[in-house]
């Protein structure tokens, strides 16, 4: 165990690209890293402080032995995380209350989490970021009963099954919650008695989105709410509704039968005036055609969006190349968001998390932060999600 400032942290990483993933894998060997913040002086650090943990499987010694382990990419995942988030510990520097930060590798390992999570200073921490993996929050049910403490699940997004932790926040919202975005957004565009048809693929993620839709047409008894087997795309055009807006959730990550459909629904014969819903996963497809995305009025719902020409994001992006002569990537970019949005709530409630859900929107960066209870769930999850579109082959946001 060690403490550092931050200036001395940041003379650390300067170097070549190689060089800084080696010392920040180089530090988290040891098992643990500190950092304080603030304009406390070292002899002072036993005073009054907010005590943050970061527990993440980092993965350091797999992957310095070999940078194509198996768990190389949640470990960069992690890494990246942890790198935005040092640059988000920036503004906190001049705090009147220090914020302690630290770090601990999870390794992936069952048995290593559970004893980081037995340490006193993690059972005295105000804020615990982490675990990342399904299985790490599953085990934080009892710690957190037990302790009373709030956990933040940075990345994870839910789907075939769900957490009842009333401790949990996850900045990313469950696949489920997809469906109450969509008809919520559909009603707040005014579209009171809108026919909605959901076209359902074959895979588990895409009927967890399909069923939740279905699930709530009890709360919009003015809708028509049907669904549609993705193979049987053709039957779109008996359940379309000239006399009424015509809302297409397509709840498949199956490429060519999202390709095939989308092409059927562009017949300007059968269907006029649609607007068409897809998830994140279709701006990961090889050959998807932005051009037949335009020409039906796509909207992609996604956790995640960055908007090269604000600002503010050009003002990350070269902050972040000047420390880790690097591009930001995602994990980078919402490490640094959360980092500002979470230590930000931390001091203004006095090291409390218990009043999350009665925060005020807030844009750290990028994306939004608006934390509330979830529908069908015990824990608390971010309800804010971008709503994409593309317009002369480039993606926008709402």
């Amino acid at each position: 165990m060690f403490t550092i400032l931050v200036v001395s942290h940041q003379q650390l990483l300067n170097g070549n690209n190689m060089l800084r993933k080696i010392v920040i894998i180089l530090f988290l060997l040891n098992g643990t890293h500190q950092l304080v913040l603030g304009q406390n002086k070292l002899s002072d650090l036993f005073e009054q402080k907010y005590q943050v943990s970061l527990i993440m499987p980092f993965c350091s010694r797999q992957i310095l032995d070999d940078p194509k382990a198996k768990n190389a990419a949640i470990g960069n995942a992690c890494r990246q995380y942890y790198e935005g988030f040092s640059i988000a510990m920036d503004s906190f520097k001049q705090a009147d209350i220090p914020i302690e930060v630290r770090v601990y590798d999870t390794k992936r390992d069952s048995n290593a989490f559970m004893k980081i999570l037995a340490k006193k200073e993690v059972l005295n921490s105000d804020l615990i970021i982490g675990p990342v993996l399904k299985e790490g929050n599953d085990r934080m049910v009892d710690f957190c009963n037990k302790n009373n403490k709030y956990h933040v699940s940075p990345f994870l997004t839910l789907t075939k099954s769900k957490i009842d932790n009333p401790f949990l926040i996850s900045a990313y919202p469950d696949l489920s919650y997809y469906g109450d975005f969509i008809l919520e957004n559909i009603k707040n565009k005014g579209d009171d008695n809108a026919n909605v048809m959901v076209v359902v693929g074959k895979e588990s993620n895409d009927k967890v989105l399909a069923n939740r839709i279905l699930a709530l047409k009890s709360k919009y008894p003015n809708y028509t709410i049907k669904s549609v087997d993705i193979s049987k795309y053709t039957e779109l055009k008996d359940q379309y509704k000239l006399t009424k807006p015509n809302h297409i959730v397509i709840a498949s990550e199956n490429e060519f039968l999202v390709g095939t459909t989308l092409k059927y629904l562009n017949d300007s014969n059968q269907f006029i005036n649609i607007q068409v819903y897809g998830t994140r996963k279709w701006l990961e497809f090889n050959t998807l055609s932005i051009g037949l995305c335009e020409q039906v009025k796509v909207k992609i719902i996604s956790p995640y969006y960055f908007d090269y020409k604000n600002p503010n994001c050009t003002f990350f992006v070269e902050k972040y190349r000047e420390r880790y002569y690097a591009d930001p990537q995602e994990y980078a970019v919402i490490g640094y968001e959360q980092g500002v949005y979470f230590l930000s709530i931390l001091m203004k409630e006095h090291g409390s998390l218990s009043t999350i859900t009665k925060q005020d929107l807030n844009r750290p960066l990028t994306n939004d932060y608006l934390f509330k209870n979830k529908p069908d769930g015990k824990s608390i999850q971010n309800s804010k999600l971008n709503i994409l579109y593309f317009e002369n082959g480039e993606l926008k946001r709402e």
